[in-house]
């Protein structure tokens, strides 16, 4: 049953990337890749949340749909790409965007999480 749950958890992770990624593509003049940057600080928030679960929905939750909702992979990509266009300025901004964004998110889930389920 876990394992069916997990797989459930993980495409719907993905189908929620998937829909980011479509409606809001990237913009601008080095096409700042706004929905990568949305689901990956939102993924870091509901797995601050999903800590406070149960040990099997840890994994359940986090590994199936915050793994499969987040991407490093993506954002190496997107960073390689802008320094390899010598966009260094939007490069360095949305790592910095993103790692303390989301570090903030991770502890704002994590208190939240230990609020509603503890």
């Amino acid at each position: 049953m876990n394992l069916i749950l997990f797989v459930l958890a993980a495409a719907f992770g993905g189908f929620i990337r998937f829909a980011f990624e479509y409606y809001l593509p990237p913009v601008g003049k080095f096409a700042f890749p706004r929905a990568t940057l949305m689901v990956n600080i939102f993924g870091a928030f509901l797995l601050g949340m999903v800590l406070a679960l149960p040990g099997e929905w840890q994994v359940i939750l986090g590994a199936g749909l915050c793994g499969s909702l987040t991407t490093f992979s993506g954002v190496s990509l997107q960073l390689h790409r802008r320094l390899k266009s010598q966009a260094f300025r939007p490069a360095m901004i949305y790592a910095v965007i993103l790692i303390s964004v989301g570090v903030i998110a991770a502890g704002g889930g994590m208190i939240l999480g230990r609020y509603l389920f503890s």
